[in-house]
């Protein structure tokens, strides 16, 4: 995958990876919230306001998950200098020195981020007594995640496997939140209309 992503990752394809890459991280997903919720609030409708938090509490921890474990993993990203592995906590806690970047390539953050901001609307989505609610609640949450998801692997940041778990990471953080484990609740109420 590495080579191919190398042979051909480039012209608009490899522009347009690097400005979701660059608009979907933290900032970018953090934004597109904002904006949400104040036209919420605007448009009166609370259970949005409620559930654009859930999704922001959600990329968040998400993301901070994902940082934790690619420091400790140590995994060279595709297109670094280094070879090809895994270095475990001995490269990739060095997270202030040079070339510390290159050895945090698994899990991806950008992905998790995105992953852990569309997981409650796809899981609230599921829990919609309409099938329209479903679906589009579903599609944009595998669109936003499968676009960040490309645009990592397109840029040559990461490896196909360093976003799948990310993916999976933050539907994982998403099912924890909303209670569909059953551990506890969770934040499930803040779905429920008043």
């Amino acid at each position: 995958m590495v080579a191919f992503v190398r042979e051909n990752a480039n012209g608009p394809g490899r522009w347009l990876a690097g400005q979701v890459s660059h608009w979907g991280d933290w900032y970018g997903v953090l934004a597109l919230g904002v904006g949400v919720w104040f036209f919420a609030k605007k448009t009166g409708r609370p259970s949005l306001q409620r559930l654009v938090l859930l999704m922001g509490l959600c990329a968040a921890l998400s993301g901070l998950s994902a940082n934790g474990i690619r420091a400790v993993t140590g995994r060279a990203r595709p297109f670094s200098e280094a070879a090809p592995g895994w270095y475990g906590p001995s490269r990739g806690l060095r997270v202030w020195t040079k070339g510390a970047r290159d050895f945090q390539s698994f899990p991806s953050a950008h992905t998790a981020v995105v992953a852990g901001f569309f997981a409650p609307l796809a899981l609230g989505a599921l829990r919609s007594g309409r099938l329209g609610g479903r679906l589009s609640g579903v599609s944009l949450a595998v669109f936003g995640i499968g676009l960040m998801a490309w645009a990592r692997v397109w840029v040559g940041a990461h490896h196909l496997s360093d976003v799948t778990a990310s993916a999976l990471l933050g539907l994982w953080m998403g099912g924890v939140l909303l209670g569909n484990g059953r551990l506890s609740q969770g934040f499930a109420f803040l779905l429920k209309s008043r």
